[in-house]
């Protein structure tokens, strides 16, 4: 036996497309899916989309050719000869190819064909209505077929054609062409009697129809977006007090917020909760607490975003200290400086791959560059310049130095006063505050905001989202050896949970704010996994894991 004969042997007997690998694209498993309902509050695009990239991918693709390999040698005895496989003789089984030059009498059993005849005729009966069903299981008949295929008389070509037109009642009119095409391809590759032909018919037959089911799961998230988020606190909560009733402990994750309340205090937990997650993501801390698991990819781009205003500020006072190194005394008109601090960000975005948050010697040269044509020197940076200027720039990126500390205060203010902004806003609305969705017709497509500004709106987002959800079963509890105060089934109510008024602490000033208790994945199948825009949602990211194939994605990225 050969070696390819041999992954014949080890493939899957099922094809990559089946009703169960498409299980999670299924109404039920999307409205119960915890991840992709509180992705949902983040992006208006989110969609499925197969998962071809990465480890994953590549592995579903070797899967997938060593199937079809498998169904080329038992579907390459029919093309040939249209007859009956023999009966295999008794005692192991084994795998051999069989090609058109093989004798008819060479021992193959047709595992993969009715398997894949099956597989076709559940997809479908859930692509068409339930009045078709009957006529899609006459149709595709797995008895009947195998014995109209073993005995030659199968008439592939008019299946082929029937099922284009029931497809073609279905599916949206931009997928017309696809079906259209797999028909044809399949007449051609009959007549021809090409086995590969077939295969790649067969391939395309199946991507229709793992098209046409991820169409419907995108249309039904359009759909009930609405509804989603209405819901969502309430579900989340659900979801979460029937964990912990089922013995899932968390009360270990309070410590990082505990460790500044204290109970003969009358302090506010809000106010605590808000300063201790800002303090984590500035510090670039990597173990932010379980309840924060649906966040995780979004506050760690939170965090490098961060760190880039903070190196952008570094570049910022390098660049006036050694104006002041070389003499400058006057101001600096708006224009020129934003001219000068544009061609350091150039450089900074030419490192690429390459860029750490470090004081790099082509960011330092340039800086030094700008300041001598500031101060019409002629002459080139020198040596004794750049040292100097490398060394405040060091200085500037310190994690304890001022620079940081002005850019934490600034950050800190403006996720407050977000907070507070937003505190009263509906889940649909915050979304539209921070989301508009896609650009309409005229406009180019937009640009991420890296500001220090929309990283506050975004984690301001994030922090009163997770305080509705977690604040009354579990940052509201009075110590941790108590029990939830919510029964799985009760949902909380904003007015009851809700203080009136909230302070949340600015640096050394504070601003009023209300507590954001207001009214308030991934498809793990064999096709698909989810990523999200900005990580692949997606994509998620149902369970939380991404254990599958698909991808749900948002704006111009994918499920």
């Amino acid at each position: 036996m050969t070696e390819e004969d041999g992954r014949s042997c080890t493939a899957s007997l099922d094809p990559p497309i089946t009703k169960e690998s498409l299980n999670e694209l299924e109404l039920n498993k999307i409205v119960s899916d915890a991840r992709l309902r509180h992705d949902l509050n983040f992006e208006h695009e989110i969609m499925f989309r197969p998962n071809t990239l990465g480890s994953r991918g590549a592995n579903k693709k070797r899967e997938e050719d060593r199937y079809f390999k498998a169904l080329a040698n038992e579907l390459d005895r029919y093309i040939s000869h249209g007859t009956s496989p023999p009966t295999p003789p008794s005692g192991p089984r084994t795998c051999s190819a069989t090609s058109k030059q093989s004798s008819p009498t060479s021992p193959i059993t047709p595992e993969r064909v009715p398997r894949m005849i099956t597989a076709i005729r559940e997809v479908v009966k859930t692509l068409v209505p339930a009045a078709k069903w009957e006529m899609v299981d006459d149709q595709f008949d797995v008895d009947l077929r195998m014995q109209e295929l073993e005995n030659g008389i199968c008439d592939m070509a008019r299946l082929i054609e029937w099922l284009g037109e029931l497809l073609l009642c279905s599916c949206s009119p931009m997928r017309d062409s696809m079906v259209m095409a797999m028909v044809t391809r399949t007449r051609e590759a009959i007549t021809a009697q090409d086995t590969h032909q077939l295969v790649n018919a067969i391939k395309d037959l199946f991507s229709v129809l793992e098209t046409m089911k991820l169409d419907v799961a995108n249309h039904q998230i359009r759909y009930l977006r609405l509804y989603l988020l209405q819901d969502g606190i309430e579900f989340e909560q659900s979801q979460i007090l029937s964990r912990m009733t089922a013995g899932w402990k968390i009360d270990h994750e309070r410590h990082w917020f505990e460790t500044t309340y204290d109970d003969s205090e009358e302090e506010d937990r809000y106010s605590i909760f808000m300063d201790r997650s800002v303090e984590r993501i500035v510090l670039r801390s990597d173990d932010f607490p379980m309840t924060f698991a649906a966040d995780y990819e979004r506050l760690q781009a939170i965090q490098q975003g961060f760190q880039l205003c903070h190196y952008h500020a570094a570049c910022v006072a390098t660049f006036r200290g050694t104006l002041h190194h070389l003499g400058w005394r006057r101001s600096l008109a708006d224009q020129s400086y934003a001219q000068s601090m544009r061609k350091v960000w150039a450089v900074i975005a030419g490192l690429g791959q390459d860029f750490a948050f470090k004081p790099h010697s082509s960011v330092v040269l340039q800086i030094v560059t700008e300041a001598f044509q500031v101060c019409n020197i002629p002459a080139l940076p020198d040596h004794n310049t750049c040292l100097y200027t490398y060394r405040l720039f060091k200085e500037a990126l310190d994690d304890s130095g001022d620079v940081k500390g002005r850019v934490w205060d600034e950050f800190a203010r403006m996720v407050g006063l977000e907070a507070d902004f937003i505190c009263d806003m509906t889940p649909l609305e915050i979304l539209n505050r921070y989301d508009p969705g896609p650009p309409g017709p005229g406009e180019s497509s937009r640009k991420a905001d890296l500001s220090l500004e929309s990283l506050a709106r975004r984690t301001a987002h994030v922090l009163v989202l997770h305080w509705r959800v977690w604040a009354p079963i579990f940052y509201n509890r009075p110590s941790p050896g108590s029990s939830p105060v919510m029964s799985p089934t009760t949902t909380v109510s904003p007015e009851q949970e809700m203080s009136e008024r909230r302070r949340v602490h600015v640096s050394d000033s504070s601003v009023e704010a209300r507590g954001p208790l207001g009214p308030g994945t991934a498809y793990r199948g064999q096709t698909v996994s989810r990523r999200g825009r900005g990580k692949g949602y997606a994509p998620g990211s149902g369970s939380s894991d991404g254990g599958g194939d698909s991808e749900v994605k948002g704006g111009t990225s994918s499920l």
